[in-house]
C-alpha cells in the first residue's frame, strides 16, 4: 500500500466518492477549491495495483487562513466560538498559542464543511490504520508542524477511532443540521412539527400572506445582480465587510461546475422589490443550501429569509425527489425549530 498525494482530484475520484454525501463529490470539491489559500490535494492510500482504498482531501496552510470558519488555528484555539464552534469553551489548542508553533498545518476537509473518509476501505480498521500512519509519515517528511481534520461527521467515526489510537486529539466541536424529508405535502410537514413550532411556522406564513409577499422559485440566470446585492448585504450585516468580487466568483463557480437543472433559486419579493433568496443544489436525493441573501434594511426581509431557507424548499422537496435537506452548521436553534435534526461535528488534531 502506498499513500499518493496528488494536486486537485484524481481521475477516479467520482468512483472513490461513490454515493456518499454531496460534500465529498467531485463537482463540490472542484467548485470549492477556491476556499483554500493553498492548492487542494488528494491523499489516497492505494493498493499495489493502484486501486484506491481510502482517500481524503485538503491543503497545507503556511499560516492562519483569512476566513476563520475554514481555518484550523482559529477554530482549535476557540476564536470561532461565536460561530457555534467550540462554543462551550472547551477548545483543544491554547488561546494564546503562537501561530508559528502549528504552521505549516495540514488541514483535511471538504469545502462544504464536512469531513469523512471515502473509498471501499472507509470502514476497514486495518486500511484506516495504515492510512493514518502513512499520512503522519508524509507530513513529517514535508516539514508539516500540525495536522487538523475539521468538521468530521459521524460517518468518520471509524477513522476517528484510528486517529485517536495514533495519538490525535479527537474533540466534539459543535453540531450541524439536516432535515429528512418524511412528508408528501406541506401540511404533512407541518403536522410533523411539535405544536409550538407548528404554530410559529403558520404564524410566519400568515404574516407573509397578509403583507402580500410573493414567493417563487426558478432556475439560475446567466447574470444575477439582484441576488449578488442581497448576498453582499447579508454578509456585510454579519461580518461587517464583504468582498463583492469574491461573492461574484462564487456565482460564476456554480454556473461552471453545476448543471442548470440541479440549481433552484427561491425568492421572496414585495412587489417589484426582491427581499430574500436562497440557492439550493441537488445531488440525487440530497438538496444542499449553497447561498442565501437578504436585505435586512427592509422590515419584511426576515420573513423572506425563513421562507426561502425553509418553507419553500420544504414544500417543493417531495416533487423533486429530495430525501434530505442539508443545512450545515450555524443558526442551530432556528433550524431545529423548523424540523432539522442535529448531529455532532468533531475535530482531530496532531502536533509534531
Amino acid at each position: 500500500m502506498e499513500l499518493l498525494v496528488t494536486p486537485g482530484l484524481p481521475d477516479d475520484w467520482d468512483a472513490v466518492a461513490g454515493d456518499g454525501p454531496a460534500a465529498g463529490r467531485g463537482r463540490w470539491v472542484r467548485f470549492g477549491q477556491s476556499w483554500y489559500p493553498g492548492p487542494y490535494r488528494t491523499f489516497a492510500l492505494r493498493d499495489d495495483d493502484g486501486a484506491c482504498l481510502v482517500a481524503m482531501g485538503g491543503t497545507v496552510l503556511p499560516e492562519p487562513a483569512a476566513v476563520p470558519r475554514r481555518d484550523a488555528y482559529h477554530i482549535l484555539t476557540g476564536r470561532t466560538a461565536h460561530l457555534g464552534l467550540f462554543a462551550d469553551g472547551d477548545h483543544p489548542w491554547p488561546a494564546d498559542l503562537d501561530p508559528a508553533d502549528v504552521h505549516p498545518c495540514l488541514v483535511l476537509m471538504y469545502p462544504n464543511y464536512a469531513t469523512y473518509q471515502a473509498g471501499p476501505g472507509a470502514d476497514d480498521p486495518e486500511v484506516l490504520r495504515r492510512f493514518v500512519a502513512k499520512l503522519v509519515a508524509w507530513a513529517k517528511t514535508e516539514g508539516i508542524v500540525s495536522i487538523a481534520l475539521l468538521y468530521l461527521t459521524p460517518r468518520a467515526q471509524p477513522l476517528m477511532d484510528e486517529l485517536a489510537k495514533a495519538g490525535f486529539g479527537v474533540h466534539r466541536k459543535g453540531d450541524r443540521c439536516d432535515m429528512a424529508v418524511t412528508w408528501t405535502d406541506f401540511d404533512g410537514y407541518l403536522r410533523a412539527l411539535p405544536k409550538k413550532y407548528r404554530d410559529e411556522a403558520k404564524r410566519e406564513i400568515n404574516r407573509m400572506n397578509e403583507r402580500g409577499l410573493v414567493r417563487a422559485h426558478r432556475p439560475m440566470a446567466a447574470d444575477e445582480p439582484e441576488l449578488l446585492d442581497l448576498r453582499c448585504r447579508l454578509i456585510e450585516k454579519y461580518d461587517g465587510k464583504v468582498n463583492r468580487a469574491d461573492q461574484e466568483a462564487i456565482f460564476d463557480g456554480i454556473r461552471e461546475h453545476v448543471a442548470p437543472e440541479d440549481i433552484t433559486v427561491f425568492t421572496v419579493s414585495d412587489g417589484d422589490k426582491l427581499l430574500s433568496f436562497s440557492l439550493f443544489i441537488q445531488d440525487g436525493p440530497e438538496w444542499t443550501v449553497m447561498l442565501i441573501g437578504s436585505d435586512y434594511r427592509e422590515p419584511d426581509a426576515s420573513y423572506g429569509y425563513f421562507s426561502c431557507m425553509f418553507y419553500q424548499p420544504i414544500e417543493l422537496a417531495p416533487a423533486r425527489g429530495v430525501e434530505l435537506l442539508a443545512y450545515g452548521y450555524g443558526t442551530l436553534d432556528a433550524k431545529r425549530r423548523r424540523g432539522c435534526r442535529l448531529s455532532p461535528y468533531y475535530t482531530a488534531d496532531f502536533r509534531f
